[in-house]
């Protein structure tokens, strides 16, 4: 834990200071306001004592500030012992509590204990908190392949930390539900999550929270700039932005500015297509499915048929069609005709021609064991997990397939 205190008193100042390195507490002290604003910044402490009195005007809008920045912080005020009212007042306006003149170090002891505790009980609400956030991302990304299982890991490790984040991926592929499932996950939860329009950008660039903005490729250079500053605000809201394209490509486009692009590029987090995830088109499909009726359900053809379709609207695509196809069904099971009259005929093209293989990317250095599993992890998402169909691409056995799949730990 860790102290501030704000009085241009050095004998109460130093007093404070020593009860509260007596009760264990490591403390800071400053003379001014300045320095005091300064310190806030910089020490981040868990406890602000400042000095209100009339020679000291500075030191009231001192302890307005730091209450408004951060009403969680525990804020106490300094008043003379002649003037008790004025500690009061202080509580009115938000101040945790307030000492007096001359200081007393048992006084001290009784609010950190208080502190203490209720830094206990906050904890405990953040941990129940963010487990109701992570019940809550289950639901709103669901999905179990393991590309997605890797996509939902790096959104909780991205939460962890105060960085501003990029989403990438193509449209559909749930960005506005990845960056409200990193706000819950974050420190910043309990706070507003917003979604900025360009037009209103300047304006939720302040506050506190997080601030969703969408293809920021798109975004005009004027506002990439205003993100840019605000990207170094300390008082600026967590700023988490998304793009439907490479962002690498905009920026080589001159869509995207190149200064943005490296404040981001250490915290990015790629959302991938639905046509790489496997089995969650399955799995998305009958909960979107069961949403609407639980009764309902897809036979096997129709299962076939959404499996083997390409879906270039990704998520977003598949909700729309499965939703057209439950009110066409014919009792319980839903056919392939109906899914494939809802898909329309590029479904049926899609499905008649081979689908262009993905090209594997190694960078020179990459050890023939990491070149091997990449290679092999590629050649399953393209087989869709089909386990047969990738030893037959790879021309290796399918004991060999086995073998090669759990020694590089890629279940599909």
């Amino acid at each position: 834990m860790k102290a501030l205190i704000v009085d241009p008193e050095p004998e109460s100042r130093d007093a404070l200071r020593r009860a509260f390195d007596a009760a264990g507490v490591s403390a800071r002290g400053v003379a001014t306001a300045m320095e005091g604003e300064k310190q806030l910044s910089e020490l981040r402490p868990d406890a602000l004592v400042v000095a209100l009195e009339e020679g000291f005007p500075e030191g009231k809008a001192l302890l307005e500030q730091a209450i408004a920045s951060d009403p969680r912080r525990a804020v106490y005020a300094l008043v003379g012992g002649e003037r008790l009212e004025d500690g009061v007042v202080a509580m009115a306006r938000g101040a945790r509590d307030f000492l007096w003149r001359p200081v007393s170090a048992a006084r001290v002891a009784i609010l950190l204990a208080r502190l203490e505790e209720r830094q206990q009980e906050e904890a405990r609400a953040e941990d129940l908190r963010i487990a109701l956030a992570k019940k809550e991302t289950a639901l709103s990304l669901a999905g179990s392949s393991p590309r997605w299982k890797e996509t939902i890991t790096a959104l909780e490790r991205e939460a962890r930390v105060e960085s501003p984040v990029l989403l990438t991926g193509e449209a559909g592929t749930e960005k506005e539900a990845a960056a409200l499932a990193l706000h819950r996950l974050s420190r910043r939860g309990s706070v507003p999550f917003r979604i900025a329009l360009e037009e209103d950008l300047e304006s939720a660039l302040s506050g506190d929270g997080t601030l969703f903005l969408g293809g920021v490729e798109s975004v005009s250079r004027a506002n990439q700039e205003k993100v840019l500053l605000a990207l170094e605000d300390m008082h600026a809201p967590r700023i988490v932005v998304a793009s439907d394209v490479d962002p690498a490509e905009a920026v080589a486009s001159g869509r995207l500015l190149a200064p943005l692009f490296e404040a981001l590029r250490d915290h990015i987090v790629h959302l991938p297509p639905l046509r790489e995830r496997g089995s969650d088109v399955l799995e998305l499909a009958r909960r979107f499915l069961s949403e609407i009726d639980p009764a309902l359900f897809f036979d096997a053809e129709a299962a076939d048929a959404l499996s083997t379709h390409d879906w270039p609207g990704n998520v977003r695509e598949l909700e729309a069609v499965v939703r057209r196809a439950a009110p066409l069904s014919d009792g319980s099971a839903i056919g392939p005709t109906v899914v494939l009259s809802v898909l329309g005929g590029a479904a049926a093209k899609r499905r008649a021609r081979a689908r262009k293989p993905p090209v594997v990317r190694v960078p020179v250095g990459a050890s023939l064991a990491d070149v091997e599993r990449r290679l092999i992890q590629k050649t399953l998402e393209f087989a869709r997990g089909n386990k047969p169909k990738a030893a037959q691409l790879l021309k290796l056995s399918l004991k060999t397939i086995y073998n090669k799949i759990k020694e590089y730990g890629l279940e599909h």
